[in-house]
């Protein structure tokens, strides 16, 4: 199998920001100085996009910093002179125009007093309703498949879930490795051939499939009609 083009990225882990790589169009967890790179923390599964995690981070931000700044009566000229940054480039942020720097977060958080988690997690809510259309959306180049994060990582959970549609004749590598990694696939429409180490296997709709994340498989869609998973990855470790 070829391995596919990797993606340099930056994440925020323990209030230290470290390089990871992340391949295109595949999920990854690993250092950079390993294989496979995670966004963010740990573990980290099917297609775990560069794109997808980048989009819901500046997602964070945007509302996180419009909400301390109206919360504090502030007008975008006094946040500007609070913090340095341009007011032009804050209103960017705010409306999710702008894809802000390691060196420009620094500079708000430092004008505004405040960790640098309030800035980039999402806001706790009691009760979330998540659209699964207006998520970002990963597709592939040649549209073999698309990938939605429905709950991807969140410091207060010990798992993330994804949704995966692929097309007739396509397919999806996944090559997930981390010590403790679970994996659970519900096969929502169509008929998943997954191919393990171990080997193929052939789950129908209404089915569901565990197995180990840590080892090299791939998700394959062999039928005529669009295959769509529900991908619930956990931080568990797999017991056999």
């Amino acid at each position: 199998m070829t391995e596919p083009e990797k993606v340099i990225i930056v994440r925020i882990e323990d209030w230290k920001f470290k390089e990871i790589i992340c391949y295109k169009g595949v999920a990854s967890k690993y250092p950079a100085e390993g294989i496979f790179g995670a966004i963010f923390v740990s573990v980290h599964f099917l297609c775990r996009i560069a794109g997808i995690i980048m989009s819901q981070l500046d997602k964070n931000i945007a509302e996180n910093l419009k909400r301390i700044r109206k919360s504090r009566n502030m007008s975008l000229d006094m946040l500007a002179e609070k913090t340095g940054v341009s007011k032009s480039m804050l209103g960017q942020i705010e409306r999710g125009e702008s894809n802000p720097t390691v060196a420009t977060i620094a500079k708000i958080v430092d004008g505004l007093k405040v960790p640098f988690e309030d800035l980039i997690y999402q806001k706790t809510e009691p009760v979330v309703i998540v659209d699964n259309d207006k998520l970002p959306v990963y597709k592939a180049q040649d549209g073999a498949y698309q990938v939605r994060a429905i709950f991807p990582y969140d410091r207060h959970r010990n798992f993330e879930l994804y949704e995966a549609r692929i097309e007739s004749g396509e397919d999806c590598a996944c090559f997930v490795r981390d010590d403790g990694v679970c994996e659970y696939i519900m096969v929502v429409q169509g008929v998943l051939t997954l191919e393990t180490e171990e080997g193929t296997y052939e789950v129908a709709a209404n089915h569901a499939v565990r197995l180990d994340a840590l080892k090299r498989h791939s998700y394959r869609n062999r039928g005529t009609q669009r295959l769509i998973l529900n991908i619930f990855v956990s931080y568990e470790a797999l017991v056999y």
